[in-house]
């Protein structure tokens, strides 16, 4: 059944892209060429001392990655361009430039990146010049005196769902005074500080989440301890070169204990348990939901969490691809819990395995051979329509997900 419905896709899909057989035949696609040019970066670090790899100046941005997606893809180093053109078929192109290293949790590890999109026209020399700006937020710990009096050893653990970086003092390390900065993708971070009392060993913990943190600002966590030894609050200082910020939050009831919150959603955070509950998504090997060009045993995997359940999910395709969709289901969307029957066979999460379930992993790998075969020199692109049984949706910088598949061309 599975393979009777992936052929009919590839024929509705032939339909659909392909000429009539009267169309005149165009000449073959023309070429120009790109020069591309990283005008400056953005004021936010330049020089940064990584323990493993020595010292590495973000101002050199000959190692900056570059990735076009459009009639011709392109992979490669920013240093491929400097002093030269590269040569492009005709047509519109994504582009993204950026730093080398992008964990979305690190220390001593800012993100630089620029994206813009462009056209070639044949015979022509585009000439772009790009401005990388800081893509993560950058995070810092300072402690009171009355904090490193009152507490002889303690960590501070800052996570943002997709990875956690930890600060510790006790009698062999003191990362609190070699300055370290972690950077985070800017997704609610959630701060844990937990101490032990100088004058007695008890231990004192906070907890503290940082509301939707924003690329380039630097978050300057200040740390205080009351007389008594109890951790008397937290204050949460944000510095940014776009927005000057400044808040200060101090938590009452200190004694709260860790706090392990399944995930962070986008970044909208209550600090409560309305927030332990807000909806997420995740592609670990796509993490900013960049267009992909796809090849023919690729996978495209990512995981959906709803601690409240899940309760709709509808996935909609681009125009070109609604036609197909149409002709499968008799709607141009996917409706992965009502229309359970006609998906099942392509491999998607449907039905009850969707509906209710707090996690599902949604695969479009199903359709991966099938576009490659059929969909040659297209984009198409799925967006994801989810939300929970308290009609929160997921979305990411306030926007639905889009997966955006390039197909290159046979």
């Amino acid at each position: 059944m599975k393979k009777m419905f992936f052929q009919a896709l590839a024929v509705i899909i032939c339909l659909v892209s392909c000429k009539p057989a009267n169309t005149v035949v165009e000449d073959p696609v023309e070429t120009g060429s790109l020069s591309l040019n990283i005008v400056e970066l953005a004021d936010y670090i330049t020089v940064n001392t990584k323990a493993d790899d020595g010292i590495i100046d973000y101002t050199d941005v000959s190692n900056y990655d570059v990735e076009i997606i459009g009639p011709t893809t392109y992979k490669g180093k920013y240093s491929e361009f400097i002093g030269t053109i590269i040569e492009l078929s005709s047509g519109t192109y994504t582009i993204s430039v950026t730093s080398p290293d992008t964990e979305p949790a690190a220390f001593e590890q800012p993100i630089y990146r620029a994206d813009d999109t462009f056209v070639i026209k044949a015979g022509e020399v585009t000439d772009l010049q790009l401005k990388c700006v800081p893509y993560n937020c950058k995070v810092t710990i300072e402690l009171t005196e009355n904090f490193k009096k009152e507490l002889a050893t303690y960590e501070v653990v800052v996570g943002n769902g997709l990875g956690e970086l930890v600060w510790t003092k006790n009698e062999s390390v003191d990362d609190f005074g070699t300055g370290k900065a972690g950077y985070f993708l800017p997704r609610g971070l959630e701060v844990k500080v937990k101490g032990y009392r100088s004058i007695d060993n008890t231990e004192a913990t906070a907890v503290y989440y940082v509301k939707n943190p924003q690329p380039a600002e630097h978050h300057i966590v200040t740390i205080d301890a009351k007389v008594t030894g109890t951790i008397g609050g937290v204050t949460i200082d944000v510095v940014t070169d776009f927005n000057e910020i400044s808040d200060d939050i101090f938590i009452d009831g200190l004694d709260e204990p860790y706090v392990d919150r399944p995930d962070f959603g986008d970044g909208d955070d209550s600090g409560s348990e309305e927030e332990q509950t807000k909806p997420s998504i995740v592609w670990e090997a796509n993490p900013f939901f960049d267009p992909v060009s796809i090849k023919k045993g690729d996978e495209i995997s990512m995981t959906i969490k709803a601690p409240a359940g899940i309760q709709t999910f509808v996935v909609e395709v681009s125009q070109n691809f609604k036609s197909a969709v149409s002709m499968i289901g008799g709607k141009d969307y996917i409706d992965l819990i009502n229309d359970a029957d006609t998906w099942k066979p392509f491999g998607l999460p449907v039905g009850d395995e969707v509906l209710g379930a707090t996690e599902i992993v949604f695969e479009l790998t199903p359709f991966i051979d099938t576009l490659c075969g059929v969909a040659g020199g297209q984009t198409v692109e799925f967006t994801l329509k989810a939300s929970d049984s308290n009609e929160e949706e997921i979305l990411i910088d306030g926007e639905y997900p889009v997966v955006t598949i390039v197909v290159p061309a046979n």
